[in-house]
């Protein structure tokens, strides 16, 4: 059991491409790739429960979900020391499909963490027989060893050419730059360009699937002249004084003409208790946080009166003899 994981990982750190390998005698008909249905659960090889819905690939068998796809295997198709017949899974998983599904469910994997950036999808069948390569070697075999079994190059990923404009670079970058250094830029990284008047096209290989607008060619133009080339330009705006009303103080003066009083500045969050805005606010229906930090601290306040009270309180509770507080902050109003 250990060499067929240890395998499977040092091939994703080898390669690139996370894999999985099943206990064949463990899965029930042939599996199938798809979405999950809502109320489907899978134990993972984690030990955690889960349950999955539509918007979360799995691979099922005949019976039940098998693994979470691109992110976690199942328990219940788990190698272990009494296995004898093994499925070896290389796959080639859309980024979009995995990318946030480990989120969910509060934990993440090497697996997912590569596949939701991307893998080499043109690689698939060399990678797995390279794990397959490594099992004989390794593991050893008395049974017929069968090549990939769905090789079907389906629903890839087609290279989508990419036009850079120089004079375009030029601006973005904010430095002069001829047709020839960004050609050269681009063709160091082994990228196959096509020159235009003065545009460069570049089809971006399999492995170069970062590569989807004009920016990220620019990025990599900026990359290989040097960003110690880039010049210091110092951003340049007027700077205008701001004249205040005769009659207005700034928050500044007034905490200073404030503290010369005697009082003390508090500074308070600016979510309350949902009571404190009912009824010392007259605000029924305050501003609600969606993922408050605390239950008591569910809203936003439209006054500062429940804050300083709760400042009172506190240092009345452990026998203060004077208080003499004051707050400037925000409110929120609907």
């Amino acid at each position: 059991m250990t060499a067929l994981v240890d395998i499977s990982n040092y091939v994703m750190f080898e390669l690139g491409r996370p894999s999985h390998i099943f206990d064949l005698d463990k899965i029930h008909g042939g599996l199938d790739v798809r979405w999950g249905k809502p109320g489907e659960t899978l134990k993972l090889l984690n030990g955690n429960t889960v349950t999955v819905d539509e918007k979360v690939g799995v691979i099922a068998d005949e019976r039940q979900v098998e693994s979470l796809a691109g992110i976690m295997g199942g328990d219940a198709t788990a190698v272990s020391d009494e296995t004898k017949h093994v499925y070896v899974e290389a796959a080639f998983w859309w980024p979009k499909a995995i990318a946030g599904r480990s989120r969910r469910y509060n934990f993440s994997t090497d697996a997912g963490h590569r596949f939701e950036r991307g893998v080499d999808p043109d690689q698939t069948v060399e990678h797995i027989e390279r794990i397959t390569q490594l099992i004989l070697d390794i593991c050893g075999t008395s049974d017929t060893v069968c090549g990939p079994m769905d090789d079907a190059q389906v629903n890839l990923p087609k290279a989508t050419p990419v036009t850079l404009r120089v004079a375009r670079a030029a601006k973005v970058i904010g430095m002069p730059l001829t047709q020839a250094q960004c050609l050269d830029a681009l063709k160091r990284q082994g990228l196959p360009v096509t020159e235009g008047e003065g545009t460069l096209t570049v089809t971006p290989p399999s492995y170069r699937f970062d590569l989807q607008i004009e920016e990220d060619l620019i990025e990599e133009v900026v990359r290989m002249v040097g960003y110690n080339q880039l010049p210091d330009t110092p951003p340049l705006a007027p700077i205008t004084a701001k004249i205040r009303c005769e009659a207005e103080r700034s928050p500044f003066a007034v905490r200073r003409a404030l503290a010369a009083l005697g009082y003390q500045e508090t500074i308070n969050f600016s979510f309350v208790e949902e009571r404190w805005e009912h009824e010392l606010a007259g605000n029924s229906n305050p501003i609600k946080l969606l993922n408050p930090i605390a239950s008591q601290m569910s809203v936003m306040r439209s006054s500062l009166l429940g804050s300083l009270l709760q400042v009172l309180k506190f240092n009345l509770d452990r026998k203060a003899p004077r208080v003499n507080v004051f707050e400037l902050g925000r409110v929120f109003l609907r």
